[in-house]
Order: C-alpha cells, then structure tokens, then sequence
C-alpha cells in the first residue's frame, strides 16, 4: 500500500514538473507596413492629398496649382476643394480624385476615390460622411485634428466602425504654423495606445495648400512599384508611405530601406544625412539611433513608430504593430 502511494505521489509530481517545465512562452509578434517591400524595386513617389484651389477658397486656379506642384517633382496630388469634387484632365500629373468633407465645426475629412458628392452633403454628420466613403469603396483620414476638441475616444469609435478610415493627418501647415512645428503626434500617439496592433491607423503629412506660402511643405512618399491606380490606393489603404516635412528648412534625411527581422526582434533603419532617429512608444521615446530590438526593450508597449531627424527637415514612419 506504501509503496502506491509513492509511486502515485512521483507521476504527479512528475507531470507538475513537465507542465512548469514546458509552459508555452508568449511570442511577440511584429505588424509592419514595410513588410512586402522589395527596397530593391520600389520606387518612390512624391503625393500630396490634401490641397484647395480657387473652386473652393484657395488662392490659386486648378490649372495653376497643378504646374505648381509639377515643378517642386511631385507626381500626384489630391484636389480636395470643401465639399465638391474638382477634377480637371491633366497630362503633367498624376490627379486623385478628393474632396474635403465638413463644414464649420464639423471635424473635416479628407476623402480620396469616393465620387459622386451626396446632394445634402451640408447636413450630413461625420459618421455618415465615413459611412458614405466606405459604401463608395473609398479612402477616408481626419484632416488637421489639432484644430477641434475631440475626446480620444471619439475618434476611436469611428477607426472601430469604418474600416476604410485609414489615418489621421499628422502634418499640416496649418497647425505647424501655429506652434505645433512637429505636428498632431500627441494625438496619434493617444490614438495608436488604443487602437494598436488590431487596427493600424496611419500618419499623413500634407501642405492643405491654399495659397503659394504653404507649396511643398509636406508630402507623403508612396513606396510603390508602379504608378497605377489600383496600387496607389493599396499603398495608401496599407500604409506603404511616410512623411516628411521641411517646414524647419530643406535638409531632408535619406530613408534607403527597413530591414525587420523577426527571428531576433531587431529593426533597422538604412538612412543617410539624419542627426537623430527616435523610437516612440506609447508616446514616449523608447530608444535611439538606427537600432532597436522590439523583443528586448520592455518599454514598447502596443506600437512603435520612428522619427528621423535631420538638419533642416524630418520624416516620420508608419507604426509598427507589437502584440
């Protein structure tokens, strides 16, 4: 009978042992934006999406403004006139048909490849302009989100419901003028804590251009192999892009690639003439230099973006997922 319970005693310590022993470890996964990029073939492409001209209240005539952005190397920009859809043919540039929905207080959005415009578009709210967009099958972000007073989570419950709503414009001349040279990251960041890695939710930079003072300020860089449609809106709708701004002078860092390599968690920056590469997370800076291993460092939270510093401008990437 001893003898029994002995041997019962051992094969449950034995399996108690075997299951501390052999507890799966949670892995970190990375959710990259890069990650389909061959840095090898893609080409960069120079886009603004958010610019009015005199069919709205810009200073400047369609025809205009095109040559305009045509002589500062751009090869497409968005047309986005308030509320009405302004499209001339043009054999220059690459034109993405956009409007700027909102009016007054009303938080305005930028809406690319949604047409035709509702006739009652004046009494519709936010949410049933997003909704709109993603019936049309568009591409919708929030415009200038410094300028109004919305709680996080008000926008959060709008990236949950409207799954072509891909972003907020971190950059804007408007705002940046105004103090916040470095843009609306302090909203990103509080939306990216509870959006991230579920739902990624994209930093835009634009020039809003009205007059010749706000021309090439900002831009997006589609990283993309070719100039067509089809791929301008993948690469828009999954964040192969990133910004830059040279409202600080125009110094601009070189972003040669990204290498991630998820065996080891490292990620790597190939850039030239940069002064300082910062790693956020959760809105905080996590790290420094071309460097940084996401496994390692318990300070990543849900995200992590870099910002690449340079003399006289700087580019901020799409964040990276961590769950």
């Amino acid at each position: 009978m001893k003898k029994l319970i002995f041997i019962i005693f051992c094969f449950s310590f034995f399996q108690t042992s075997c299951f501390v022993k052999y507890e799966k470890r949670k892995e970190t996964i990375i959710l990259n934006p890069y990650e389909d990029i061959d840095w090898g073939k893609v080409k960069r492409y120079k886009v603004n999406l958010h610019t009015h001209t005199t069919e709205s209240d810009g200073k400047e005539t369609p025809e205009k403004v095109i040559s305009l952005y045509k002589l500062k190397n751009y090869f497409a920009i968005a047309i986005t006139d308030h509320n009405k859809l302004t499209f001339p043919k043009s054999d220059i540039i690459f034109l993405i048909p956009g409007v700027e929905f909102g009016k007054n207080q009303q938080h305005h959005i930028v809406s690319l490849f949604s047409f035709n415009i509702p006739e009652n578009i004046e009494k519709l709210n936010e949410e049933e302009i997003l909704k709109y967009v993603d019936e049309k099958k568009g591409i919708s972000f929030f415009a200038h989100p410094g300028r109004y007073k919305k709680n996080i989570d008000w926008y959060i419950n709008l990236f949950e419901r409207y799954k072509n709503l891909v972003g907020i414009e971190v950059l804007n001349t408007g705002i940046q003028t105004k103090g916040k040279v470095y843009g609306d990251t302090d909203i990103w960041d509080e939306i990216l804590k509870k959006t991230m890695p579920e739902r990624p939710v994209w930093g835009f930079g634009n020039d809003d251009f009205h007059n010749i003072s706000q021309l090439a300020i900002n831009w997006n860089i589609l990283l993309i192999e070719k100039p067509e449609e089809d791929e301008i809106r993948e690469g828009i709708k999954k964040g192969k892009f990133y910004t830059s701004s040279v409202i600080l002078g125009t110094d601009l860092p070189n972003l040669k690639r990204i290498i991630v390599n998820k065996k080891t968690g490292e990620i790597k920056i190939d850039c030239e003439n940069f002064e300082e590469i910062k790693w956020v997370s959760d809105g905080n800076i996590v790290g420094y230099g071309k460097e940084l291993n996401y496994k390692r460092n318990e300070n990543i939270k849900r995200y992590l973006r870099v910002e690449i510093h340079g003399k006289g401008g700087f580019i901020y990437l799409n964040p990276f997922g961590i769950k």
